[in-house]
């Protein structure tokens, strides 16, 4: 079972997110030395991260972020803020090693679209 989370940001997760997030989390020698691609999946359904052909993180299409009463409801969350986080995107990582790259991948893209990750348990 892959491990969820969520992330909420002002601008939309999207390629230029993930690939953005890729060269924070890398360094030069690692880039030259490991293969990365990040692709769409299903005309952009959901987007991959994949190092060394294996898939470390899985991005779902963003969405508006819902509504504080359904964010309690669903997602056990009181302190988004709505105003500053305009979208929800939900990821999943695998829960092998590589996984942790898969997280701070996705914690990196957030924090570059002005938001935060929440893991789900």
């Amino acid at each position: 079972m892959p491990r969820s989370s969520i992330a909420f940001t002002r601008d939309p997760l999207d390629i230029d997110a993930l690939a953005s997030a890729v060269s924070t989390v890398l360094t030069a020698e690692e880039l030259a030395e490991t293969p990365v691609e990040v692709r769409p999946l299903d005309d952009g359904a959901a987007a991959q991260v994949l190092l060394l052909d294996r898939v470390v993180l899985t991005v779902l299409r963003p969405r508006l972020t819902p509504s504080p009463t359904e964010l309690a409801r669903v997602y056990g969350l009181t302190d988004v803020d709505r105003d500053a986080t305009r979208w929800s995107t939900e990821a999943v990582t695998p829960w092998e090693p590589e996984g942790v790259i898969g997280i701070r991948l996705l914690e990196a893209a957030a924090a570059e679209r002005a938001g935060r990750v929440a893991h789900q348990a």
